[in-house]
């Protein structure tokens, strides 16, 4: 039981800390077909939680994890330019979506305005960098399909 119920627990905190920070998707593709929630009583997760070192160390590695991702993409957001935010977006994406076994260009369907919200820039600016990227050949688009084929310039840019 000692080990079900700790199981159960990190399952409850990655599903209920996951949607805290904005990651709803992932967390609804991690655990639908794998685990089911129920509710837990303040008082019985926080004995768990006092008296168990090992989830009481998973919980504060997950918060810390998470924040530290968090200041990351803050910075990010501060201090790099419109160019290198897009070109991270894409990356971001290829890293997250690309299956393993498919070769080296990547392509996503992707509106717009949706990558707009990933970089955290408006449509128009969007729409320009992805233009710039599409005269250096760094990528190729169709309506709302972006194909990578120069991935190392887009890692790599610096403006």
């Amino acid at each position: 039981m000692k080990i079900r119920l700790t199981t159960l627990v990190i399952a409850f905190l990655l599903f209920f800390l996951t949607d805290a920070f904005g990651q709803t998707e992932r967390r609804e593709s991690m655990f639908r077909p794998v685990a089911s929630v129920c509710r837990i009583s303040s008082d019985d997760f926080n004995e768990l939680l006092f008296r168990n070192k090992e989830v009481a160390k998973a919980f504060i590695k997950l918060l810390s994890g998470n924040l530290m991702d968090k200041e990351q993409e803050l910075l990010n957001l501060a201090y790099n330019s419109v160019a290198k935010r897009v070109a991270d977006g894409l990356i971001s994406l290829k890293t997250k979506y690309q299956e393993h076994d498919k070769g080296d260009d990547f392509s996503i369907a992707i509106p717009r305005d949706d990558l707009a919200s990933i970089v955290g820039t408006s449509t128009e600016s969007v729409i320009r960098v992805l233009s710039d990227f599409k005269s250096e050949k760094w990528i190729e688009v169709k309506g709302s399909n972006i194909t990578i084929k120069n991935e190392w310039a887009l890692k790599n840019l610096f403006y």
